[in-house]
């Protein structure tokens, strides 16, 4: 599905950080990019804009009329609402995308509110931090705009896949990976802060070095998974005592009690 589009009329609902960085990388010649944003008198907002050559709008509904591709990039709370701000005023030619972070119940959600006008919707998961990235950074795209949106766009430079045609699927890559990477943000503070009551956060953290070989993770997620199975029961013991050992510290040792119940149900169900 290739479509021909010699300008593209993008418009982004909420001109943040994320959204101006984005803008700011977009071609010219081949991009007319809009924004509508509530805070359009804040002046991080009008230098985003004038940083980006992205003309402000007044109203959702003047943003559709001026746009044929309209991106939100406002927050996972807000993205119902802003879908129903904006539902009127779309039509059968408007590809509506929600690169929000938000469940995929979420997206569905917004598609519900946006597919009776005839628009298509895209599910978009922002797979990067975009100031580092900019217009490139890569977005995974699922459902019925999902294509569309990627051949429209196909002359701007972007980094955008489609990975399925249901919305959520998009949402539910970004929400599972997140899981991991912050939980393991959340790990190391709980960690380091009983290491450091211990005098040992030095040596913790040195042990910790090459441990475990992140290198191919479909490989290291089946090599878990068969340690859970032999060994849960006996590993949810030891992390009971982990969390005894933090607790001691004057830390609440929440996610190592998650951890032994996580480890307890996984050897249970395996």
């Amino acid at each position: 599905m290739e479509l021909a589009h010699d300008v593209v009329r993008l418009g982004f609902v909420g001109l943040g950080e994320a959204a101006g960085a984005i803008a700011a990388g977009l071609p010219g010649p081949a991009a007319q990019v809009y924004a509508f944003d509530a805070r359009a008198d804040d002046a991080t907002v009008r230098e985003r804009a004038t940083a980006g050559g992205v003309a402000l709008v007044s109203t959702p509904a003047e943003l559709a009329q001026r746009c044929e591709v309209v991106i939100a990039l406002t927050s996972g709370a807000s993205a119902v609402t802003v879908a129903e701000e904006l539902a009127g005023a779309l039509r059968p030619e408007h590809v509506y995308a929600d690169w929000n972070s938000a469940s995929p119940d979420t997206k569905r959600r917004v598609a519900a509110v946006v597919e009776p006008s005839g628009a298509r919707f895209a599910d978009g998961a922002v797979m990067a931090a975009v100031p580092a990235h900019g217009h490139r950074v890569p977005v995974l795209l699922s459902g019925g705009g999902a294509e569309e949106l990627r051949c429209r766009c196909a002359g701007l430079g972007m980094n955008l896949r489609v990975i399925g045609a249901e919305p959520g699927q998009a949402a539910a890559v970004k929400m599972l990976r997140s899981l991991i990477v912050k939980g393991l943000e959340s790990l190391v503070v709980e960690c380091v802060a009983a290491a450091d009551h211990y005098g040992v956060t030095d040596e913790v953290l040195l042990s910790l070095d090459g441990t475990p070989d992140t290198s191919d993770w479909r490989a290291l997620s089946a090599y878990l998974h068969s340690r859970v199975r032999e060994h849960g029961g006996r590993r949810a013991v030891e992390l009971d005592e982990v969390a005894r050992t933090v607790s001691a510290a004057g830390v609440e040792p929440w996610l190592a009690e998650a951890a032994a119940r996580r480890m307890r149900w996984a050897a249970e169900t395996s």
